[in-house]
């Protein structure tokens, strides 16, 4: 007989794989969500037609993306639309994911061989330099899913998978195999990249989590806001927002509640609230997904600003983040019937009220 946790683990790998939820909707109970007409993907303004995984610049004057997944890395100028290739000139195996560090360089994520879709959790960190004289320099560390950045310094934090994990597992696997969470700097040393200050954190998940996936610091860089992904009492999925501590490896939790999914992204930049995919959770698969914001305390208010997927439909809004400035948000469309779970199709913005 397999154990709960097994089954726990199972289940998450079951939300992960599965399609989104086919059937009619009916979203998470959150504030306001009646009171008024709450603006969607058709009120918003395009800013580029493809593309996804979008990172603000320090500056806010930019966003960095991918283009597709595997595929070559991008950057928009927001005010004139002008758009440049940051990764055609020189060999990659393809871009997951590229974001800024507060120096002006930018982070990588991107495999060192290219075997297929299980690549995903084959996954390594590599650094560019803002001026693309280089190439992409290797840092020497794994990564699965999603990496921190602070604001403040080249501080990042990220999970880890087993490295026995072979090339030819489903790369779900990954999630029910051990995982480690580490923080480190990154940092050019003898005029290369590499990280420093390695260190391991989180050794011991909490109770609620089988897997966590950073998303930002807060508090100074004292504080690591994070997805943790369950499950509930009664064996359901649970996907929820909490925050370690750093220091006192201390675990708050911020939003849980059985019967809904909110994995946390960009973060305000004072950190006293973040954009979450938020949605019903009822079934294995993952949901229709709309953009809540959830002020950043115990129990804090759960507000949904973007309307989802329309009836008729298979287009989702997915991956908010938010402008230095707190000013505006941008996400990208994805779609349900797509078999690319995390795909971008396009990159919007809407100006976030007060």
């Amino acid at each position: 007989m397999k154990s709960r946790a097994l089954n726990c683990l199972l289940a998450v790998i079951a939300l992960i794989a599965a399609p989104a939820h086919a059937g009619s909707r009916e979203s998470a109970s959150v504030s306001g969500e009646a009171a008024r007409e709450l603006p969607s993907l058709n009120d918003a303004e395009m800013l580029s037609a493809f593309g996804g995984r979008a990172n603000f610049s320090p500056d806010g004057k930019r966003i960095a993306f991918v283009g597709k997944t595997y595929g070559d890395a991008y950057e928009l100028d927001i005010a004139t639309g002008k758009l440049r290739n940051l990764t055609r000139g020189f060999p990659h195996q393809g871009i997951m994911r590229i974001q800024y560090l507060p120096d002006g360089n930018f982070l990588v994520t991107a495999p060192r061989v290219q075997f297929g879709p299980n690549t995903r959790a084959h996954l390594e960190m590599w650094f560019l330099d803002k001026d693309l004289q280089t190439g992409l320099q290797p840092l020497g560390e794994s990564v699965f899913e999603g990496i921190a950045i602070s604001r403040k310094s080249n501080l990042i934090a990220w999970t880890a998978v087993d490295p026995t994990l072979r090339p030819g597992d489903n790369w779900q696997m990954a999630f029910i195999r051990p995982t480690t969470r580490h923080i480190a700097e990154i940092a050019v040393v003898n005029g290369k990249p590499a990280l420093v200050s390695k260190r391991s954190i989180m050794v011991k998940l909490p109770k609620e989590c089988t897997f966590i996936e950073p998303q930002d610091f807060r508090a100074n860089d004292s504080e690591l806001v994070y997805s943790c992904m369950g499950m509930t009492s009664n064996g359901g999925i649970l996907i929820s927002v909490m925050g370690n501590q750093i220091a006192q490896d201390r675990n708050v939790t911020y939003y849980r509640k059985e019967g809904e999914y909110n994995e946390v992204e960009g973060m305000a930049p004072n950190g006293s609230w973040t954009t979450v995919e938020c949605g019903k959770q009822d079934t294995a698969g993952l949901p229709e997904l709309d953009i809540c914001r959830l002020d950043l305390r115990r129990d804090g208010k759960l507000e949904r600003i973007v309307r989802g997927r329309a009836p008729d439909s298979t287009s989702d809004v997915s991956n908010p983040i938010v402008s230095p400035d707190g000013k505006w948000l941008v996400f990208q469309r994805s779609d349900s019937a797509s078999p690319d779970i995390g795909e971008g199709y396009g990159l919007y913005r809407i100006r976030l009220t007060e």
